[in-house]
């Protein structure tokens, strides 16, 4: 999440980084959340043709939980 590859795609995309915490229990774990205009992460992470992208920047789509949330 903090390479500087992806910092430059969030900040061209308007997504900032919230929170990053690793679990305690699972050190391949972590919940990550992100601020930006809806649905763009979504259809990032949903999209089968942008899967093997997100999987080379470390990703572990086993497990994953995608949620979203509105203020």
């Amino acid at each position: 999440m903090n390479a500087k590859e992806q910092q430059m795609m969030f900040k061209e995309m308007g997504v900032k980084i919230f929170y990053i915490g690793k679990s305690l229990d699972d050190p391949h774990r972590a919940t990550v959340i992100f601020q930006g205009p809806e649905n763009v992460l979504y259809d990032i992470f949903r999209n089968p043709e942008t899967k093997p992208i997100v999987e080379a920047s470390g990703h572990i789509y086993t497990g994953t939980k995608i949620t979203r949330w509105i203020s």
